[in-house]
């Protein structure tokens, strides 16, 4: 009996042994949610959201996973709250939807800023993380990185602009942010519609025209429908992104995760969805000519008229600038130098 018991003890001691000297079972992974309200076949998804996401868990050697959800948690405006309030971990927005919350990120934003996506997402990073960040407009949200698209322009369905006056009374589909403010300084009879509905507004004749980057022409299938492109020198007008997610959710993450999305962030984000969003102007370029739409670079006395009609723009973020304690013509300066910087590199 003896001899039995002290076999059970033996094979105790060995099976704990065993036990001590076996690697700890592997924590599961954080897993997150990131909602987006465009469809996941968009190339800003699939070419650049889920990639960058995928280069996170690479990275973190898969401690950290980014989930996309199959439908938005809401809609696109919507999305900050949800991340300010946890409903989601992460998302993007579009810096137009939230009139007077962001004013400061319209520096990238006026009509000339920029000629390629890529180049003018890479400088308002710059610019934002040097100048801006203390002016705490993303307070409740952390903002990862920006991007913003190509410059816009005006394409219509009968003809070309070719003087100010062809914007009097124009009816253009148009959003919300910049968009708004150029068609109410051009004197457009502004159709404010969701950009889905661009297709029908067209094709139908209930408005003339649109105000687009290229890749977006040619997302919402309007190849087939705009005969013409007016084109302006650095565009008529941009957008800015921006990749945000909840910061105690960041909080929560481990050291050695958080320091490896912060270097997956900030001009890395920049220059991806640039990159993306540049890829597929061009590629929209190419299908529109295709469908022989006309380009038409606008004349030196149009810009100078449009010029002249959305210069306040730029007084009233010198002022909101001013008022934050911001050097707003010292930054306006290097962030339109930083612009030929960058698209002399292209």
């Amino acid at each position: 009996m003896k001899q039995v018991w002290l076999f059970r003890l033996l094979g105790v001691a060995l099976t704990s042994l065993t036990l001590a000297a076996s690697p700890a079972k592997a924590d599961k992974p954080v897993e997150l949610t990131f909602s987006a309200w465009i469809p996941q076949t968009h190339t800003l998804v699939s070419d650049f959201m889920v990639p960058w996401a995928q280069e996170v868990e690479t990275a973190t050697e898969g401690r950290v996973k980014i989930n996309f959800l199959t439908k938005p948690v809401t809609n696109p405006v919507g999305h900050l709250d949800a991340v300010r309030n946890g409903v989601v971990d992460l998302a993007f927005i579009s810096y137009s939807y939230y009139p007077g919350r962001f004013e400061l990120m319209k520096f990238a934003m006026l009509p000339f800023s920029g000629n390629t996506a890529e180049s003018t997402s890479v400088a308002a990073w710059r610019i934002y993380d040097q100048y801006l960040q203390g002016a705490n407009e993303h307070r409740g949200i952390k903002l990862l990185g920006l991007y913003g698209h190509g410059p816009g322009g005006v394409y219509t369905t009968k003809k070309p602009i070719e003087a100010i006056t062809d914007f009097n009374g124009l009816k253009l589909r148009i959003g919300g942010g910049m968009q708004a403010d150029v068609a109410k300084a051009l004197n457009v009879n502004a159709v404010v519609k969701p950009a889905p509905e661009s297709y029908e507004l067209l094709s139908t004749g209930v408005v003339d025209g649109v105000l687009f980057p290229l890749e977006s022409v040619a997302s919402f299938r309007l190849d087939t429908v705009v005969k013409h492109a007016t084109m302006f020198p650095g565009g008529l007008y941009a957008d800015l992104h921006g990749i945000i997610m909840n910061p105690d959710v960041f909080d929560r993450l481990p050291e050695q995760d958080r320091d490896i999305i912060t270097k997956l962030s900030g001009e890395h984000i920049a220059r991806l969805g640039g990159q993306t969003w540049g890829n597929a102007d061009a590629a929209a370029l190419k299908t529109l000519k295709d469908e022989n739409v006309q380009f038409h670079e606008a004349n030196n006395t149009l810009v100078a008229d449009v010029k002249e009609r959305t210069a306040s723009f730029e007084q009233a973020w010198l002022k909101a600038a001013k008022a934050k304690g911001i050097d707003g013509p010292a930054v306006l300066a290097e962030f339109r130098s930083l612009l030929k910087e960058l698209e002399s590199q292209n």
